[in-house]
């Protein structure tokens, strides 16, 4: 492994202040996504994490409730329109049912701007994250900066996808949270540099990728069962996040990823319910069409249906088979505790620590690291972090790497 390079910049930020809030909708009744001081909302600091970490810091805390972007933070056509659609009238502006696309608006923090504004006042503007899904998308670029790519081979990004589904586990009762846990991780997956396909282990990537479409379809079968899976959902982005994630398939496919997997039982054998886990993308059609929920987000969306279509209607678990929540009907929690249990590992690329085989963690945080052990990797022998740093850390502040 090359020597560690000192970071060029450093950027310590505090985490939100923890409040008591609350949110209204257009109509001024509170919202069901404000943060309240109670257990089912606060996220703990997760025990995976060092004594001293930014990473832990980064995933400190955040509110759910819905806010708007000008635009999406990944490469794709259907935000983009002629620029004569800026000349809209705010009212105007959003989603274009007649072309499938999506208008353009002024990002420029002025009055046209959408950034921040209450995504249930806009309910016609099309790019909506809960703020704890932004928050949460936010955490993972800190935690990808503090996991350098160039000196772990992507093992970095790897360990930050790991970490979502961690999270994902540890929220198991509150589905809220869950769900920003889904928006970031498809989100980070889009980013430029976030998809896992260059990890030098393709078996590992295709597992993790098998991973994700049944945590997402766990998260589906959540809402159905908690009656959310609706056409006007109070998750205001429940189309959107759909199609990002039944994209994911043909996405991965020219990777070799998600192209095949044996046929499961879905639900209970006596169900005679069956599904290919690598082709998550029929069951999320199959519910999109049983609840009408309209998919959006997706230049190629037309094409993309009439792929999953050309594969045939996906099978649903029976309701009854999904009425507790520890039905599993999708596997995630049994495929999960077995892929923990392989892809355990302490390697930390040189940086000499000891400890538990886990997955995720922080092990590739530089931060996390002795002192010693990143002189060691620098090509200065001097440790890039200095004492202002480290108390900043300490106190809870969070380290960035530019």
């Amino acid at each position: 492994m090359p020597p560690k390079r000192a970071a060029s910049a450093t950027v310590v930020e505090k985490p939100p202040t923890k409040k008591s809030r609350s949110s209204t909708d257009s109509t001024g009744s509170a919202s069901s996504w404000a943060t309240t001081e109670s257990e089912s909302n606060t996220p703990k600091r997760s025990n995976r994490w060092s004594a001293v970490s930014s990473s832990a810091n980064a995933d400190s805390e955040y509110r759910l409730k819905f806010v708007c972007l000008c635009e999406l933070p990944f490469d794709d056509d259907d935000d983009e329109e002629d620029e004569e659609e800026d000349d809209d009238e705010e009212g105007d502006q959003g989603k274009d049912e007649s072309s499938n696309k999506v208008k353009k608006v002024p990002h420029d923090g002025g009055k046209k701007c959408m950034c921040d504004k209450s995504g249930a006042e806009q309910p016609d503007h099309p790019w909506k994250l809960s703020y704890a899904g932004r928050s949460k998308l936010f955490a993972q670029r800190i935690m990808t900066q503090l996991r350098d790519p160039d000196y772990f081979d992507i093992y970095g990004k790897l360990e930050v996808v790991q970490n979502l589904m961690l999270d994902y586990e540890e929220a198991t009762g509150n589905w809220r949270e869950q769900w920003a846990i889904c928006e970031a991780l498809v989100y980070f997956l889009k980013m430029e540099g976030g998809e896992l396909s260059q990890i030098d282990d393709g078996e590992c990537a295709n597992e993790t990728y098998h991973l994700v479409g049944r945590l997402f379809m766990d998260m589906l079968a959540t809402l159905e069962r908690e009656k959310i899976l609706t056409k006007d959902s109070e998750v205001l982005n429940l189309g959107h996040i759909m199609t990002l994630f039944m994209a994911m398939p043909a996405e991965m496919n020219p990777y070799g990823i998600l192209d095949d997997s044996k046929q499961e039982s879905l639900g209970p054998a006596k169900d005679k319910k069956k599904w290919h886990p690598h082709s998550f993308d029929s069951q999320i059609l199959a519910y999109a069409r049983k609840y009408d929920i309209k998919l959006y987000g997706s230049k190629d969306l037309d094409d993309l249906i009439s792929e999953v279509e050309g594969e045939g209607e996906g099978d649903l678990p029976k309701p009854e088979s999904n009425s507790s929540a520890k039905a599993d009907v999708f596997e995630f929690a049994k495929k999960f505790k077995s892929y923990k249990s392989r892809y355990a590992t302490t390697h930390d690329h040189g940086a000499g620590r000891k400890g538990k085989a886990t997955i995720g963690g922080d092990k590739l945080d530089i931060t996390s690291w002795s002192s010693a052990q990143r002189k060691a990797h620098a090509f200065n022998h001097k440790d890039p972090l200095g004492k202002k740093e480290i108390d900043s850390i300490k106190q809870g502040l969070v380290f960035q790497v530019s």
